[in-house]
């Protein structure tokens, strides 16, 4: 007689990223990300504002960011990002305003009635860096990948460059309509 197998009556979390269907981040929108909930979320945003990373205190490096989406930018608001880290390395160096941050295992909270994300990396969160444009700020080409990231290896699941895809179209026609310097105020230099 075949032995049978019984059935969990609880879903396996534990799929692999390559099977069927199996996603292995559910990225939230910035304008729906829960108060309520303790869990880290994982999200895309447009930088809008970004500091380099300084030194707070002996062990402690920060990097803050202000990013938006489509659905936090139609109701006239952003997010702020706050990096944490241990090493001056691990933080993002934003080169371009505009370009798309994926990060995962963030915790959010409300601070001054604006939302800020917070994403402390000694405690395995991580962040990539994506171009907008043809070419990383340094100047190389880019496909579907970061051009910077945190840790030794960044993910790349097939949901990734439909968002990347839907923001980098969205990016450059906000930035395009919303130019920050007027042709007036420029002055070529000699």
């Amino acid at each position: 007689m075949p032995k049978q197998v019984k059935k969990s009556s609880t879903p396996n979390k534990s799929r692999s990223a390559g099977s069927k269907g199996a996603t292995k981040y559910e990225y939230v929108e910035l304008s729906k990300a829960s108060l309520s909930s303790a869990e880290p979320c994982h999200f895309y945003g447009v930088i809008v504002d970004a500091t380099f990373p300084y030194k707070v205190n002996a062990d402690r490096f920060i990097c803050s960011l202000k990013v938006v989406d489509p659905t936090l930018h139609a109701k006239g608001g952003f997010a702020s990002v706050v990096i944490y880290a241990n090493k001056f390395e691990d933080l993002p160096i934003v080169h371009r305003l505009g370009d798309i941050i994926r990060v995962h295992r963030a915790n959010m909270r409300l601070y001054n009635n604006k939302r800020q994300f917070n994403v402390n990396m000694f405690f395995k969160s991580s962040w990539a860096l994506y171009s907008t444009d043809k070419t990383s700020p340094l100047g190389q080409s880019v496909s579907d990948g970061p051009y910077a990231f945190s840790g030794k290896r960044s993910t790349h699941e097939r949901q990734d460059s439909a968002i990347q895809q839907t923001l980098k179209k969205w990016a450059n026609t906000l930035f395009a309509s919303n130019n920050v310097i007027q042709d007036s105020q420029i002055t070529p230099l000699s």
